[in-house]
């Protein structure tokens, strides 16, 4: 197997949001009003990645770089309460999805390792995350070092409605980094592989909006 992994623009916005609302439909532990997950101005203020196989999208991850604490609460719908004092900016990693077809694979892991190579690339402190109890990727998540904190309100402002546990999760990149790239090359060695790089990372950029 040999496909591309890539930073994804506006131009890819219907492949995108096919895969979005396709997989999410799927989606147990939580419901969506699928049409939010539509391309917006968030996702052209973000980085998208994407990983591509003759010429398809098959995966994909947002990672959304917030400097402002009051925003990154909103987005988490809970307060930064947590015993993890934050520094900013952060990376907030959101809307993965993995064709049905490639579920197993490790895609997930593959885009998180090059996610969390750009917070190493510009010196980035925190890799946060957000996803309902008994998600595929929480056992993962734990052993790559992250910090787990229970969100007590779950997901009831905007168009998620949580219907298991909610958790928040942090990296601490000084900390953990390393470890988690070393994880994720142990786990994922042949996928990275397999997956080339196309892209350099992009210039840095803001997501100021919901």
């Amino acid at each position: 197997m040999s496909g591309y992994i890539k930073f994804v623009d506006a131009s890819y916005r219907r492949e995108i949001d096919a895969m979005r609302m396709q997989e999410y439909g799927k989606a147990s532990g939580f419901h969506v009003d699928l049409g939010t997950l539509q391309w917006g101005a968030s996702d052209t203020d973000s980085f998208v990645m994407a990983a591509e196989l003759e010429g398809s999208l098959i995966a994909t991850m947002r990672g959304e770089l917030i400097i402002d604490a009051s925003l990154l609460e909103r987005k988490l719908e809970c307060e930064w309460n947590f015993p993890v004092e934050l520094d900013f900016p952060v990376l907030l990693l959101s809307r993965a999805a993995t064709l049905s077809t490639h579920r197993g694979s490790g895609l997930n892991l593959v885009l998180r390792y090059w996610f969390l190579r750009l917070a190493e690339h510009f010196a980035i402190p925190f890799v946060i995350g957000t996803f309902v109890a008994a998600s595929p990727r929480e056992n993962t998540l734990r052993a790559m070092g992250y910090e787990f904190f229970e969100n007590k309100e779950g997901w009831q402002q905007s168009s998620y409605r949580s219907l298991r546990k909610v958790f928040v999760v942090s990296l601490d990149m000084q900390k953990n980094g390393a470890g988690a790239l070393r994880f994720c090359q142990e786990r994922m060695g042949d996928g990275i592989r397999d997956f080339q790089f196309e892209s350099e990372f992009p210039k840095l950029k803001v997501v100021r909006g919901l």
